[in-house]
């Protein structure tokens, strides 16, 4: 095997590794901007549900109004028995309107737990196909060293038998 011929098969598996570590790399980029998205989506999810809890809060404090209201009316109640019923009608309205609204909220959390258990799972997912995919550059870089050593060292043996058949030649180099 001529010098020629060393140089265009290592210039080929150059080439090989090139394009494979491109693909590599592409197929990496786009696991990246999956994982970008779901951040993004997870940041989105994160904001509505601190709105929740905003909303939650206020309504609280809302309830807590009611609640106050509603002991003022009953001191009153004595004087009154026809606000007294009233009162007790708006009292149980008001009631069931705030356990609509709470089994609701609870609800949306628990739909909101179940999408951000999911992103969690594809996260994860994503980050083991990354190291996957690492794990796998790392063994081409290794596969190519080893291979242009071989040959090099090859190359290196065969000039030296030349060089000692034509000590001249070595002169030239030099």
């Amino acid at each position: 095997m001529t010098n020629e011929e060393l140089s265009q098969q290592i210039a080929a598996l150059t080439t090989t590794v090139t394009e494979k570590f491109n693909e590599i790399d592409g197929r990496l980029d786009k696991l990246q901007a999956g994982q970008d998205d779901l951040v993004t989506k997870y940041d989105s999810l994160k904001a509505g549900q601190d709105d929740l809890v905003a909303k939650h809060a206020d309504l609280q404090v809302g309830l807590d109004d009611l609640r106050i209201k509603y002991g003022e009316m009953n001191e009153k109640q004595g004087h009154i028995v026809n606000a007294q019923k009233t009162i007790a009608k708006m009292q149980a309205d008001l009631q069931h309107t705030v356990e609509e609204q709470g089994a609701k909220l609870e609800e949306d959390f628990t739909d909101m737990k179940t999408t951000q258990a999911s992103i969690q799972h594809d996260i994860a997912r994503i980050n083991r196909k990354m190291i996957v995919e690492a794990g796998v550059r790392d063994t081409m870089h290794e596969s190519v060293f080893t291979t242009q050593d071989s040959h090099y060292r090859d190359l290196d043996r065969r000039l030296r038998l030349v060089e000692a058949h034509f000590p001249e030649l070595g002169q030239q180099g030099a």
